[in-house]
């Protein structure tokens, strides 16, 4: 019988571990209150006029539509991953179209394996023109094998005008999460 209950015990500290685990943002300084605190940044700032929550967020601005301006991160997967949501909170400002149809205010991400090599094409989540009010995007996505890393990126793509973020995430979801986002 306390083998039992020790095996219970056991199941439900791992799944409430699990779960804990699943639900942690895995983005450094993803709310911009520690300023550009884990971006690699070509262009970005910070703003304390301009933010969905906390007191501030990232803005990327740019005046010249022949270069591709922004931050990125770099975040370290847990073993074994197999499911992630990646979300940010943003809102553009005069964001002209350029003369592609990628080309804006993006926010997509690149897989890496251990070395940061990248691992095929990046895979864009939002791409936003013109002025629009704090939208949330987010994406779900299966974790190949051999991946260990994301990298968030968030630039105006050769496009002039002014992209706020904020409320940056990752984290690691169930399958059952998942299958929420098909």
């Amino acid at each position: 019988m306390k083998v039992i209950k020790y095996m219970v015990a056991g199941i439900l500290i791992l799944a409430a571990t699990t779960h804990a685990l699943a639900q942690k943002n895995l983005v450094m300084n993803g709310g911009f209150e520690d300023e550009l605190e884990g971006w690699v940044d070509y262009s970005a700032k910070v703003t304390p006029y301009i933010y969905h929550s906390g007191k501030m967020s990232s803005a990327i601005f740019s005046a010249d539509s022949s270069k591709w301006t922004g931050m990125h991160q770099v975040v370290s997967l847990p073993k074994n991953t197999q499911y992630i949501l990646m979300s940010a909170k943003i809102k553009a400002d005069a964001v002209s179209t350029g003369k592609n149809p990628w080309n804006g205010a993006l926010f997509l991400f690149e897989t890496l394996n251990k070395q940061e090599a990248k691992i095929g094409e990046g895979i864009n989540i939002a791409s936003v023109t013109g002025d629009a009010d704090w939208k949330l995007y987010e994406k779900a996505y299966i974790v190949p094998p051999g991946i260990t890393k994301i990298k968030l990126l968030f630039a105006l793509g050769y496009v002039t005008g002014t992209m706020f973020v904020d409320d940056v995430s990752l984290k690691v979801i169930t399958q059952s999460e998942f299958e929420k986002y098909l």
